[in-house]
């Protein structure tokens, strides 16, 4: 992350194409997928496409809904598992 982080830094913010990728990159690296309105927006701005152009067609499906897939639930919270014990480790 602290690679991304110092790429973002780096960014040209008049380079919407920039932009786009290092929005890629982010979601490759944490695994977060992307709804097809953000899908849309990524590639036209890879085109060249001016963002705010894009911004007033997509603009208001993003103030309606996450551009962002959920992720899966990785795990039940609602019960959990006691802690394993190693019996080689501890006397008791």
């Amino acid at each position: 992350m602290e690679t991304l982080a110092r790429e973002a830094e780096g960014i040209d913010e008049e380079n919407p194409k920039q932009a786009a990728d290092l929005m890629r990159k982010l979601s490759d690296m944490t695994g977060i997928k992307l709804k097809p309105a953000m899908e849309e927006a990524l590639r036209r701005m890879e085109l060249g496409e001016d963002p705010e152009q894009i911004e007033s067609e997509l603009g208001a499906i993003f103030d309606e809904e996450d551009p962002f897939e959920p992720k899966e639930k990785t795990s039940d919270f609602s019960s959990p598992k006691p802690p394993r014990v190693d019996e080689t480790l501890y006397e008791m």
